[in-house]
């Protein structure tokens, strides 16, 4: 009886066709090369196969898992996807309870956070108010005083600020009021007794700077004669001054201090 499949087994043999035949019906030795190939069931093939797919695909998912378990900083044991999921499971419950954790002491916290902030900024504020009212003060003090001293002559025996000083020791004060200078004394505005105005600046400073004026000298060049000067007058601390040849800084320390203890009499 003759094979059927002979076309079958010689393509499975590698040979070409129909030389199976003449190999089998010739005289002659033939062999056919069998090493280099591998003869087998089928079934025990196509199990191996399987074998290797399913080992390639869970070598891949272990490699994978190792990834998302370095990526993510995960904490657990094994290459399956159970742990996997578990350790995610555990991860997110760890951030949103960190989210969400005590509410109250958030809010407290944001809360302590937005009052420090607002605390800081209405400080800075303040402080701005404070230098912006230190400057107009400075400002409004700086006119007072050029409108004070600018009605002083020239011929006076002390510095013009220093009579400045000495009104204000003297309990005057002055303030701007509708762009003029006012004179106060005890908190009252000082008024002409016929007008009932403000006195002007100018009449009160030249009435005020008269005891500090120098003496006018007679016509022949040499001062006017003039009785001898009374202890704890004006007159008396020239002629001192002059006697120990004190310079001007000397001479007007000198003088706030003895006008201050009451032992000078302008």
């Amino acid at each position: 009886m003759a094979l059927e499949n002979i076309a079958e087994i010689e393509k499975a043999f590698g040979l070409e066709e129909g030389k199976f035949n003449e190999m089998f019906s010739s005289e002659e030795k033939h062999s056919i090369d069998l090493s280099s190939l591998l003869i087998e069931p089928k079934s025990i093939y196509e199990e191996r196969i399987a074998n290797i797919k399913t080992n390639s695909a869970t070598m891949a998912k272990e490699v994978a898992i190792k990834e998302i378990k370095k990526a993510l900083g995960l904490e657990f044991e094994g290459k399956n996807e159970t742990v996997l999921i578990d350790a995610l499971k555990s991860k997110f419950e760890t951030i949103k309870t960190e989210v969400i954790k005590d509410p109250e002491q958030r809010f407290t916290t944001l809360k302590a956070d937005f009052d420090k902030l607002q605390g800081n900024l209405i400080a800075k504020e303040t402080e701005f108010e404070t230098f912006k009212t230190n400057i107009e003060n400075q400002s409004t003090l700086n006119e007072i005083k050029n409108d004070f001293t600018k009605h002083i002559p020239d011929n006076v025996l002390v510095s013009k600020s220093t009579i400045f000083t000495e009104a204000k020791e003297k309990g005057f004060s002055f303030e701007r009021e509708d762009g003029k200078t006012v004179i106060k004394q005890n908190g009252e505005v000082l008024k002409d007794d016929k007008t009932l105005s403000p006195i002007g600046i100018d009449s009160w400073v030249k009435e005020f700077v008269t005891p500090y004026l120098k003496t006018v000298e007679g016509g022949s060049g040499k001062k006017d004669e003039t009785p001898p000067s009374k202890a704890g007058s004006f007159e008396a601390l020239q002629k001192e001054a002059e006697k120990n040849n004190w310079d001007a800084t000397k001479f007007n320390a000198e003088m706030s201090k003895r006008i201050k203890d009451g032992t000078l009499s302008m």
